[in-house]
């Protein structure tokens, strides 16, 4: 008798509904999706979170996108379960593949568990990071014809709306929140190549820790110090295009000295990493300077500007040689991660050197020094090879800058197509350089370099058509080109033609 009352409720179940509120589908019960606010959830009491206004196609299950539904103390929709589940087991993966770092390993996820507006603003960040990754990181723009970008909006709009409501609170965590939301969002808008909306959140990010800057609170809390940290990598990613820096301690760090006496030898790869932040968050910014001279000026200032050039490069080979005594008794012993890691701290040396012995040098580059533009390719074709997962986005050193500058500056128009090449070969993010724009920007670059000296003969025929196709389709399918800071300072594409 009991089993057949069972049968018969069963039977007489409605069907769960894939298109009520947000409570209804997370309970997993059938709404009566009444406007407004269902009357399932206020008839019992329940706050009714509303209406979804756009849903992600159907699609079957992912193998590689474990359920975390378990992990959450948070209703959940089948979208936001999957665009979390994208998160944390790609998207996270992705940030610390080269480096361990707490902020995404811990702090967000701690965060995401307690704060609404985070959990949202994550889910917006994946759901805009696996759409780039099926475009192969070509920047689109927000495109309300893509369901993920639609998606991705309206959790944005969730998390704005609940940061808002705190907006007066005097809640200590508010701060927190705030910061953790203004990078998330910074990083959605670069992978969409909206560069003048991400770099408002960026600037929004720095002007709150710029005000409290010194404050005991802020800067020495062991929570917010990861965050920080990623604010002022972007920051000094951002002075590498003529933006920035921005933050208090970088700007007081730019104005100091390389370092107090001999650098520290390394007992691990966190030390020779952090070493290596401090000496690029002087010398990227310096740098920056350089390309913004005149001959003129550079002429003037010659001998202040030698000396620091040089006082640079010293710094930079007495870490290499670090570097390299660490590696030699350590590098057998490191974890695959770790060996990567390693590798990527030696290019990024080799990049910024090269870098700044040619930053004083605004015509060409003396053929003398082709053999090293060779020698920094090779060892980034070499690392890219090595490497049978590549991430798709990582806030830390990369190869971008050093193929940059081998595209763009190398005398040997054939190692500029190889290092285009190389770029092309490995579509991501690096902060907020995408490698499909700046091989973009390199192809322009050689395209006029090839014009003005009359040398189109130093390039077949066949690989001149293959760039054009390239710049061509980068470039329409990029949106937001017009944005991205490097167009518009290093004026790239100030009269190219790409038909």
């Amino acid at each position: 008798m009991q089993t057949g009352t069972i049968s018969k409720l069963r039977q007489t179940r409605g069907k769960r509904s894939k298109t009520g509120c947000r409570t209804c589908r997370a309970r997993h019960v059938k709404c009566d999706e009444a406007p407004g606010a269902c009357k399932n959830c206020t008839s019992t009491g329940r706050s009714c979170e509303g209406y979804d206004m756009h849903r992600l196609p159907d699609t079957k299950p992912f193998k590689y996108l474990p359920d975390v539904a378990s992990h959450m103390h948070r209703a959940m929709n089948a979208d936001e379960r999957r665009c979390f589940s994208y998160f944390r087991y790609h998207t996270i993966s992705d940030f610390v593949a080269f480096f361990d770092w707490q902020l995404w390993q811990r702090l967000v996820l701690q965060m995401v568990h307690a704060e609404p507006a985070v959990y949202h603003a994550v889910n917006m960040l994946a759901a805009i990071h696996e759409d780039s990754v099926d475009n192969d990181m070509r920047l689109t723009g927000l495109s309300l014809g893509r369901p993920r970008h639609r998606f991705a909006l309206e959790q944005s709009a969730r998390s704005l709306a609940l940061l808002n409501k705190r907006h007066c609170s005097h809640d200590p965590e508010l701060q927190q929140v705030t910061l953790m939301c203004c990078l998330l969002f910074t990083l959605s808008e670069f992978l969409l190549g909206q560069y003048s909306r991400a770099f408002l959140h960026l600037q929004s990010g720095i002007r709150i820790l710029n005000e409290t800057h010194g404050q005991r609170s802020v800067v020495c809390s062991s929570r917010n110090r990861d965050l920080i940290e990623a604010f002022r990598r972007l920051d000094i990613m951002g002075s590498h295009y003529g933006i920035g820096p921005l933050m208090t301690s970088n700007k007081e760090l730019a104005g100091q000295e390389l370092w107090q006496g001999d650098l520290p030898m390394f007992n691990n790869l966190e030390e020779a990493l952090q070493v290596l932040r401090r000496l690029m968050a002087i010398e990227v910014p310096w740098v920056t300077k350089c390309w913004a001279l005149t001959d003129a000026e550079i002429e003037a200032r010659s001998d202040q500007l030698d000396q620091k050039q040089q006082e640079i490069l010293s710094r930079f080979a007495e870490f290499a040689l670090n570097l390299e005594t660490f590696c030699q008794y350590s590098y057998d012993t490191l974890s695959f991660k770790e060996q990567r890691g390693a590798d990527l701290l030696r290019l990024q040396h080799l990049s910024q050197s090269l870098t700044v012995k040619i930053c004083l040098t605004h015509g060409p580059v003396p053929d003398a020094l082709t053999p090293e533009f060779e020698s920094l390719l090779a060892a980034h074709e070499a690392f890219i090879t090595k490497l049978p997962e590549r991430p798709t986005i990582f806030l830390d050193i990369g190869i971008i800058s050093g193929l940059y500058c081998v595209s763009n500056r190398c005398p040997d128009y054939r190692v500029r197509f190889r290092a285009i090449k190389a770029l092309q070969s490995w579509p991501h993010f690096q902060g907020m350089m995408n490698s499909n724009l700046v091989s973009a920007i390199a192809i322009v670059r050689m395209q006029s370099d090839l014009h003005t000296n009359s040398q189109n003969a130093h390039l077949r025929l066949e690989t001149q058509q293959e760039l054009a196709r390239f710049l061509f389709a980068t470039l329409t399918s990029t949106q937001q080109a017009v944005e991205w800071p490097s167009l518009r300072y290093g004026k790239a594409l100030q009269g190219s033609q790409y038909g």
